[in-house]
């Protein structure tokens, strides 16, 4: 009789970014990415932000034993929604029934550009301005910094994982499909032809 045994391979993904953040001499885990991934262009969606009470032993982990949800941060944060010249301005709101998870107001992705995602506002009296600009290999691609970085007064970053794929095109079958943007060229330039 042969036996055979199957052990699980571990792969972790990485559809968000995770920092771990030191501000006023606290420690903050915040995960941020697109609501959801993989992204398309004119598809609808938000970007997602979580913090947390990070665990002491494992602090990079944000769904590690231990963790506690940072709830009020819709009080204290905005979010800057940026791609190429173009800025859009949204709240973070409190996501239904999931404590410390937060959305921006959704948005349709019109051209694959890198965009970057500004999370910003006061944080007890602590100024916190971050940009989270998306990767285009995606998540994977991102290499782990467990560098320190002072990123203002009172905030230091302690270590970033991870990252956030940018808005892909849609594959089309049989037929390929034609973003907006894409379809108003096209319009456009047929409109001199008449």
């Amino acid at each position: 009789m042969v036996s055979i045994v199957f052990s699980p391979i571990l792969q972790i993904s990485y559809a968000h970014q995770s920092a771990l953040f030191t501000i006023n001499g606290k420690d903050y885990l915040f995960e941020i990415g697109s609501l959801n991934e993989p992204a398309f262009i004119n598809d609808k969606t938000a970007v997602f932000f979580k913090g947390v009470w990070p665990n002491a032993t494992d602090p990079t982990n944000p769904d590690a034993n231990g963790t506690k949800p940072i709830t009020g941060l819709e009080d204290m944060l905005k979010v800057d929604i940026m791609a190429g010249n173009k800025t859009m301005t949204s709240d973070l709101k409190p996501s239904f029934g999931k404590l410390g998870e937060y959305e921006s107001d959704a948005f349709y992705p019109t051209i694959p550009t890198t965009y970057t995602y500004r999370i910003y506002g006061d944080i007890n009296g602590t100024n916190f301005d971050v940009k989270y600009a998306c990767n285009p290999a995606g998540g994977e691609a991102a290499k782990p910094d467990n560098s320190t970085v002072q990123i203002s007064q009172n905030v230091v970053r302690k270590a970033s994982l991870g990252g956030f794929g940018c808005f892909e095109q849609r594959v089309g079958f049989p037929e390929p499909i034609l973003s907006q943007y894409d379809l108003i060229q096209a319009l456009n330039k047929t409109r001199w032809l008449i």
